[in-house]
């Protein structure tokens, strides 16, 4: 964390929201793509978006110097994405509806084919990525998350098990275990 960083958490935590501004400045663009992976669109990212910066305002207090403000603010994102997530799948088990999650059904416009591909690459793609964010919506909360935090966000495996708050060799044994799962589930595709 440099002085600058330091200095804008020091002016907020004293109330100023011209600092915390700054702050959220700073942050915000890694925030909402670590939520958007984690909830699956962006409509909804923003709705926790705003969530976690309004905890992180609320708490700023409670900041305790010993990690990165971003590992702090991440740590913040991972535990409002998933508690909208169990909403979600309360509210569709309540309503039997489906959850709408356009990534899920590959209505979001990353990663698509290159037009030279033409439609049939561009097809397979879609249908591709959108099988593996079912599977991956199917892991378990927190296999789900590591894996989204690693291979979709690229953080480290320290970087995630401060964020998630537990051990190195948890996040390891979360990730291979989604790994597996990942493969079994996916292995129609990897026929020729």
């Amino acid at each position: 964390m440099d002085n600058h960083e330091l200095e804008l958490i020091r002016r907020a935590r004293q109330g100023s929201v011209e600092a915390f501004d700054q702050l959220v400045r700073l942050h915000d663009r890694q925030v909402l793509q670590m939520i958007r992976n984690i909830v699956g669109n962006l409509d909804d990212a923003y709705d926790v978006y705003q969530e976690t910066f309004i905890r992180a305002y609320h708490k700023l207090a409670s900041f305790r110097f010993e990690s990165e403000l971003s590992t702090w603010l991440g740590r913040i994102a991972i535990n409002l994405s998933i508690s909208w997530r169990k909403r979600q799948r309360r509210r569709q088990w309540l309503t039997l509806e489906p959850v709408n999650n356009d990534a899920v059904y590959g209505k979001n416009n990353e990663g698509d084919a290159q037009p030279d591909e033409g439609a049939e690459g561009l097809m397979m793609n879609r249908e591709l990525r959108a099988e593996i964010l079912r599977e991956v919506n199917r892991l378990p909360e927190q296999q789900r998350t590591v894996f989204i935090l690693k291979h979709f966000q690229g953080l480290k495996i320290r970087e995630i098990a401060d964020m998630m708050d537990c051990a190195e060799g948890t996040v390891k044994n979360h990730l291979f275990r989604a790994t597996q799962k990942l493969q079994k589930s996916l292995t129609a595709y990897a026929q020729p």
